[in-house]
């Protein structure tokens, strides 16, 4: 007869699961969440164009030469890219501190999963020395 699933010690097994399989699904979990934040706020495209229009909000030279005209062209577009920059900003630090909260809020996950044996096995041998007692 051909064994199918080959023996292994069921103990064996439950590690290998818990701290091999699980934990680096939690972990390929983790890397989905801060890639997903990166670009649910656009990080990288709002610090590629962190100096551009605000929504494209510039105005043209025109042809020919007028100081007066080049100087309110040139205050409403600085204008407009300042407030893009700021704005930008905003967005960009906001994104970072949910990716720090991701990041943080992975590692205690992780660190609680990987502990969890350890305090199952703590609180049961508690109970059973309350129960002795």
């Amino acid at each position: 007869m051909v064994e199918v699933c080959p023996k292994r010690n069921l103990f064996i097994s439950f590690l290998d699961w818990h701290f091999h399989e699980t934990t680096l699904n939690i972990i390929k979990a983790w890397q989905n969440f801060l890639s997903f934040n990166l670009r649910y706020f656009s990080v990288g495209e709002l610090l590629r164009t962190l100096f551009s229009h605000w929504h494209r909000m510039g105005e043209g030279y025109g042809r020919g030469f007028d100081l007066q005209r080049f100087f309110s062209v040139f205050i409403g577009n600085m204008f407009s890219r300042v407030l893009g920059a700021i704005a930008r900003s905003i967005f960009i630090v906001v994104g970072l501190v949910v990716e720090l909260f991701i990041l943080l809020a992975g590692l205690v996950a992780l660190l609680f999963w990987v502990l969890l044996p350890v305090w199952v096995l703590a609180a049961g041998l508690a109970i059973f020395g309350l129960l002795l007692a």
